[in-house]
């Protein structure tokens, strides 16, 4: 709003009476907004405190989804080291499943070979027995005997000694015989008893290492059962941050349905302006021309840096700091310490102040016609306010101070102007 110079001429206070009236309708104009204010304020007030702590649980959500995957990666290398084990105990559990097969094999051989050298040895015990039952039966010794002594002829005792001979011959054969089957039947019998031992052997290491496969198997089992808790642990912690997201997601809609509003509020309020500045420009027209005196003038500078820092970010275009999508920034971000106090960047009235969940703490200031061009801007994320509503407020003065109220990520000034009541970049209107 421009402030005209004191005259001497009754033309001139005239003239600042009607710039009197004119500031008096624009701060009728600041009192309609500040009440509209006040209802938005009331509507989003049940959803604030939810939107508020979605930021919060979503990078909780996140943080516990990396946890999960943390975990899932730890459990998987385990089931990994796991299932090795279980492939080697099983490789060496079929290894001795296939020693124990061939001793027993070797066993049963032996086992064989020796139940046949049991019959020979059986079978010829029972020829020699056989043969000592007749020799005894018919008492063929003495016969011998007598047949030798009794024999009237040489011949007949050649015949007679040639049979007995014959006799005796064939039982030592069998004696013989029965000797090397015994023998036999003893290697045999010797053969079977290593073949018992090593089946013996080979069976108790097959148990041995099957207790092994079995304990390995249960760590693989468990390895198995960790990393599907790690899974759903995973995929429920997924859950959660999807949900913390949609919060924020919803959050965010509200937040534009909100800056919808009040450009809505505030073009239509710079229309108004408009209006007003068009008639008193006449008025002022027509007083000037009689009184020739007490133009209105404003500083030639234009708008001036509310606070000194560096830019940390752009109008424009930008991957949002906590959402992760590419959103439209709809101001200038000026670094600077929490507290640091912010400066009205032209003379004007305080229209509105509220808190919202995705600017914090804002401020707005109609500074009305400024080098010929309806201004307004807003100043955001502070700490606190320095001014209260309806305040008139000279260029550098202190109007609040700086903060990182709402979804901020450090202390910073979020500026943002409306010239004609359409936002623009306000870095192109400062010096």
């Amino acid at each position: 709003m421009r402030a005209l110079r004191p005259t001497r001429t009754l033309m001139g206070m005239a003239c600042a009476i009607a710039i009197f009236f004119a500031t008096a309708t624009l701060s009728a104009q600041a009192e309609d907004l500040t009440a509209e204010k006040s209802r938005i304020d009331a509507a989003v007030a049940d959803a604030q405190t939810n939107v508020d702590q979605s930021s919060s649980a979503l990078q909780a959500a996140k943080d516990r989804v990396a946890q999960a995957q943390a975990r899932v990666t730890e459990a998987q290398a385990a089931l990994d080291a796991a299932q090795d084990e279980v492939d080697k105990a099983q490789a060496l559990s079929d290894q001795k499943a296939a020693e124990l097969e061939q001793a027993n094999k070797e066993l049963a051989d032996a086992q064989s070979k020796e139940a046949e050298g049991q019959t020979k040895v059986d079978d010829q015990r029972d020829a020699v027995a056989a043969y000592a039952r007749a020799i005894y039966q018919d008492n063929f010794p003495l016969i011998s005997v007598a047949t030798l002594i009794n024999t009237h002829t040489t011949a007949t005792l050649a015949n007679r000694v040639q049979w007995t001979d014959t006799v005796l011959t064939t039982n030592q054969v069998d004696l013989d015989n029965l000797r090397v089957l015994l023998d036999e039947l003893k290697v045999a019998r010797q053969a079977s008893e290593d073949a018992q031992a090593k089946a013996d052997q080979a069976r108790q290491e097959a148990d041995d290492q099957l207790a092994a496969t079995q304990i390995v198997e249960q760590a693989a089992q468990q390895a198995r059962d960790d990393l599907q808790a790690a899974l759903d642990e995973q995929q429920r912690a997924q859950a959660e941050a999807q949900d913390a997201l949609d919060a924020d997601q919803a959050q965010l809609a509200q937040m534009q349905a909100e800056q919808n509003d009040v450009n809505t509020r505030i073009a239509e309020a710079a229309r108004k302006a408009e209006e007003e500045r068009k008639a008193e420009a006449a008025r002022q027209a027509e007083a000037e021309r009689v009184a020739q005196a007490g133009s209105s003038s404003v500083s030639s500078s234009g708008l001036i840096w509310p606070v000194n820092g560096v830019i940390t970010s752009y109008y424009g275009y930008r991957i949002h700091p906590i959402y992760g999508t590419r959103l439209f920034h709809d101001g200038l971000d000026i670094g600077a310490g929490c507290g640091v106090p912010i400066k009205a960047a032209a003379s004007g009235r305080v229209s509105e102040e509220y808190y919202s969940s995705g600017y914090g703490y804002r401020l707005f200031i109609d500074h009305g016609w400024v080098n010929g061009q309806y201004m307004t801007t807003a100043y955001n994320h502070m700490s606190g306010y320095a001014v209260p509503v309806g305040t008139w407020v000279s260029q550098g003065q202190t109007v609040g101070y700086v903060g990182t109220t709402g979804a901020s990520t450090g202390c910073h000034l979020h500026l943002m102007l409306w010239v004609g009541g359409t936002m623009t970049n306000v870095l192109n209107y400062l010096p």
